[in-house]
This record gives C-alpha cells, structure tokens and sequence, in this order.
C-alpha cells in the first residue's frame, strides 16, 4: 500500500495534493509545472469508446492508440526526467526497479490501478525487457502505453508493449524494442500549456488548496490504486488532457476524417445509454464549477430546452468527448435524436451547438 498521510484540513490523500493544483481559468495544472495540464475525470468508458470506433471503421485500433500513447508519453516524461537521472538508469548505476517503483506510488495516488513490478532485462540487445501488472487499470490501452513511453524516455529508443490478463481485472504487462509508425514519429509533438488567468473561485480546503468539492465527493482506496466519485459510483482518475486531444488528432491522421464524428458519436451513445458523468440538468453555477473541478474548462454560457442545447466553454480541453456528452445529455433528457456541431475558437473556446433531429 502507498505510504502517504492525509491533509488535516480536508482528509485527501497528500501526495495527491501536493500533486496537482487548481487554477482560476478552469484548468488543473501540475503541481510544480504549470505547462502540464492536468483532468480530473471519469474513465470507466476509455477503453470501450475506442474499441467501438475500431468497430465503426471495420479495424482493431488498439495496437494504434498504444503507439501513439507511447509515443506522447515518451515526449511527456521527457520534459519531467532529469538527464541525470536518465545517465544513471542507463549506465546502470541506478536500477530501473528503484526507480519504477516511485512512479508506481504515484499511479496508486491519482487513480491509475495497482502497480506492481516483476522482471526485467537492461543489456541494450534484441533480448530486453521489463515486466509489471497492474491491478484494475483505469484503461489497459491508455496503460500500456504509457508504461511503454517511460521505458523509452528512461532507456531511450522506442519500445512496444504487450499485455495479458492473467486473471480477472489483473493484467502483465511486457516490453521490448520496436520502431514507431513515421506519422507518430514526424506528426506528434508535444505541446505545453500556457495557462491563462480566469476568475473563476473554486471553494478550497485552506490547508491544501483543493477545491473542497474535491474531497465531498471523491474517496480514495490507496492499496489498490482507485479513486471513486462518490455521487455517480464511477471511477475517477488524473489524465494529461492534452494526450487524450492529440490521441484523437493522429488517430484522424492515419485513419482519416471522419474519426472526430466517430468520437464524438461514441460518447453520445454512451451517455444517452446511461454514463452521464456531469449533469447537464443543473443550474449553470453548478454546472461550471463541476466542469472546473475537472479541470475541463471556464463555463461562459449554457442552454438546454426543448429547441436544442448549446454551450461556449473557455480553456477547453478533451473537446471532442466534451462535444459527446453534450449531445447525449440533451437526447437523454429529451428522449429524441439530435445533431451536433461545433468549432473551435481563439484561446482553445469550444463552441458547441445541439439541435433536434428534423
């Protein structure tokens, strides 16, 4: 189990705290590097959404999404992991176990499942490896991914990754050497975040400084890696929004134009289905202070009524399943069919507009 206190103030776990920050424009930055923005999020429908736009297409994209997770993982972890600490793993004067094991702490901490590392083989040949499960992943796909991309940003190369679930909920995970498809390689770049001053005033624990909706509603279970919003029963769990934005982007890259229509359509089912996450329903203070709290952007307007639903919302990020939910919830509540359409502003201003089916 992961060894942290809680705050005095408002019981969350520390390490989460000190881990990520609330800002006033909407956004979750990391705690010490405000170009890392952060999402505070439901996950349980990651992995089946993208397994259903696989199906819509006609091709398994899981070995797609895997590399492209690796690949924005690997240029992630890059701008977090001193080169020092990269010369000490690869002149193996610091083994990659010792160093595993502080990253996994942290994966029990912001929702990611239990971690656990088992084997591994560093001689710089065709024969090396390394070796974790990983109990209940919040997405075995987005997981393998990013446990390739720290193998590659620590040891350098690129490097895939299989996985294997050797008993229910329970996972092995191993990688090995590889080369990345070109349009990973040459296309995905990684972009920080410049954050933006925004006015809006999220409660807060005077102790730690997060946003007291935060610990109302969220618990934690430490030992097996799983934070759970306690008012809608699902699981929550911290994400580089922007990887979920650019997973899209290249997705649409290799497969073509129609991906953010398969997206977007996706989660509308899903959430017309049953997984509503944010409560369109609700007033508008309410509702911007629940996209706030996860980080998703600054609520400027919001409609919803029998003629359609439309939303403009500041400093978005994750758009497109943003776009999804939107569009659900209206058919939810209005129990009829609906189109969508949307564009995107200056200052990452997602526009939003959902209409009755004629």
């Amino acid at each position: 189990m992961v060894e942290t206190g809680t705050c005095a103030g408002c019981g969350i776990p520390e390490a989460f705290a000190s881990l990520n920050r609330w800002l006033t424009n909407g956004d979750i930055v990391q705690g010490t590097n405000d170009a890392a923005r952060m999402a505070m999020v439901e996950s349980d429908n990651l992995d089946p959404l993208l397994r259903d736009i696989g199906r819509a297409i006609g091709i398994s994209i899981d070995h797609l999404v895997i590399n492209i997770v690796a690949r924005a993982t690997q240029l992630y972890m890059d701008t977090l992991i001193p080169q020092t600490v990269k010369e000490l793993i690869r002149s193996k004067k610091m083994d990659i176990p010792s160093f595993s094991q502080g990253v996994m702490d942290l994966c029990h901490t912001i929702g990611y499942g239990k971690y656990r590392f088992l084997d591994y083989r560093y001689e710089n040949d065709e024969n090396d490896f390394c070796r974790i499960s990983i109990f209940r992943p919040f997405s075995i796909l987005e997981t393998s991914g990013a446990f390739a991309g720290v193998i590659a940003s620590t040891v350098g190369g690129e490097h895939s990754v299989t996985y294997e679930e050797v008993s229910p909920g329970l996972y092995e995970l191993t990688t090995g050497w590889t080369t990345y498809p070109e349009v990973v390689k040459e296309r995905l770049q990684m972009q920080l975040y410049e954050p933006r001053e925004g006015d809006l005033l999220l409660e807060r624990c005077s102790t730690c400084g997060v946003p007291l909706l935060v610990s109302s509603v969220c618990s934690w279970d430490l030992e097996d890696g799983i934070i759970t919003n306690r008012e809608n029963g699902y699981r929550m769990t911290i994400l580089g929004p922007g990887l979920m934005d650019t997973l899209f982007q290249a997705l649409e890259w290799e497969l073509g134009e129609e991906i953010p229509r398969l997206v977007v359509d996706a989660q509308r089912r899903y959430v017309r289905e049953g997984f509503t996450p944010v409560d369109f329903t609700r007033g508008f203070d309410e509702l911007r202070e629940q996209l706030a709290v996860r980080g998703l952007g600054n609520l400027r307007e919001f409609s919803m009524d029998g003629q359609g639903a439309s939303m403009l919302l500041e400093n978005s990020c994750m758009k497109l399943l943003l776009v999804g939910l939107l569009q659900g919830s209206f058919e939810r509540a209005m129990g009829t069919n609906s189109t969508a359409e949307w564009e995107l502003l200056e200052g990452d201003t997602l526009r939003v507009r959902v209409s009755p089916a004629a």
